[in-house]
């Protein structure tokens, strides 16, 4: 009779603690965005906590005639080549908002290099132009979703060289010529 009791007080601290585990992974799910700001200085601190940086993507408004900025936060690697191939890595996941998407989703970013004039070269793989849908006004979204993104977060890169498969390209989809870099267009991004 005493072992019968000894083992159903044992179960119910086994359920309370359960439970108890439930309660605490439902809460800390519920406010995990409040407890890593709270807890990032610390987590930083001691290296367990990658560091972030904001920047602003350029995506295709619904209209498709205007480039809105969307933020992202990208991790902070400290070389600024590494970066900006985040940001373009970034900028092929495509928009969490409402915004459409200018770059093919198998589109790829093989490398990034920036040169000592501020050209930024940017190498994708064949599927930036395989799969591009083509039309003059979703070529320009494209390409200047990819020039804006760069030169607009990091002041080092003046223009931008489109590249596929490591050789320069003349066009996209036949519409607008890239065999020079590309420089910065204010006139694209909604106000």
């Amino acid at each position: 009779m005493k072992k019968r009791k000894k083992n159903r007080g044992w179960a119910g601290k086994v359920i309370f603690f359960i439970f108890l585990i439930g309660i605490i992974s439902w809460l800390s799910f519920l406010f995990r965005e409040e407890i890593v700001h709270k807890l990032s200085p610390l987590l930083e601190k001691w290296n367990l906590l990658e560091k972030r940086r904001e920047v602003i993507l350029y995506f295709s408004d619904m209209e498709g005639e205007f480039l809105v900025g969307e933020r992202r936060r990208i991790i902070k690697r400290g070389e600024l080549k590494e970066e900006a191939k985040e940001t373009i890595n970034e900028l092929i996941r495509g928009p969490k908002g409402r915004l459409i998407p200018t770059i093919p989703s198998r589109t790829r970013c093989l490398s990034l290099k920036i040169d000592n004039k501020g050209i930024a070269f940017v190498n994708f793989n064949k599927f930036l132009t395989k799969d591009h849908p083509g039309g003059s006004t979703g070529e320009i979204m494209t390409t200047y979703s990819i020039v804006n993104s760069l030169v607009l977060n990091f002041p080092e890169i003046k223009r931008v060289q489109i590249l596929i498969e490591g050789s320069p390209i003349d066009t996209i989809a036949g519409h607008l010529s890239l065999r020079q870099p590309m420089p910065f267009n204010p006139n694209l991004i909604k106000r």
